[in-house]
């Protein structure tokens, strides 16, 4: 059986695993986002006073914790954090999640930190002359001007966890991966090619998908003049 045979006899399936994989990707990363972001948020209250012990030291110390840790888990191999997870969590979405989730995380603070840092300081100094206190400024200044960059690293991060997301069929775990896992390990049987192929080439679509969209949210909620 050909490629296109198999897609034609199986389309149901490939269309529900490929739904449920861009559903996983999606609940992960808003997840995973929205932690990031609170976490940027709290630690980005500007950098240090020399002259007295503040709660800015305490966030700056935070801040570079948090992005050393998620970095550090970075760089675990997916199939290991996966298996680390199981004597926890066991076999399931619940560990297929937890997992995806902790690897959105260091994209997204990075670029929240680096986004809410790299603020002209001269805006916030007007914004204070006007008024504005600490928290009014971070909300209203700070986060909408470094909103591009916080998007980009929301799509990046994204982009990243579609692929990671196959890894999560090894823990019974939602998408494409059922597909692909099942090729592999039946490599040289039969459609086991064009399970591997399919799998390959639906992953590219949910990419495309998700570009899609976050191309129109882009255009949606940032002004033409600080697009990046």
């Amino acid at each position: 059986m050909n490629v296109f045979q198999y897609f034609g006899e199986n389309s149901a399936q490939i269309l529900n695993l490929t739904i449920q994989h861009a559903q996983f990707v999606f609940y992960c990363v808003a997840i995973g986002s929205i932690i990031s972001v609170a976490i940027g948020l709290i630690v980005s209250t500007g950098e240090p006073n020399p002259n007295r012990f503040s709660f800015d030291w305490w966030a700056t110390g935070i801040r570079e914790g948090s992005l050393l840790i998620t970095a550090a888990v970075l760089t675990i191999p997916s199939l290991a954090l996966f298996v680390l997870f199981l004597p926890i969590t066991g076999l399931g979405v619940t560990t297929a999640i937890i997992v995806l989730t902790v690897y959105t995380l260091y994209t997204v603070l990075r670029n929240t930190v680096a986004g809410l840092t790299a603020v002209d300081r001269s805006i916030l100094e007007s914004a204070r002359g006007l008024g504005y206190g600490r928290i009014r400024r971070l909300l209203t200044v700070q986060l909408p001007l470094a909103w591009p960059v916080i998007l980009n690293g929301i799509r990046v991060t994204t982009l990243i966890s579609i692929s990671i997301a196959v890894v999560a069929s090894i823990v019974q775990g939602p998408g494409l991966g059922k597909l692909l896992l099942t090729g592999i390990t039946r490599i040289g049987a039969a459609n086991a090619f064009p399970q591997v192929l399919i799998g390959t080439f639906m992953c590219l679509v949910v990419a495309a998908v998700f570009e899609i969209v976050f191309a129109i949210v882009q255009r949606l909620t940032i002004p033409r003049g600080i697009r990046v």
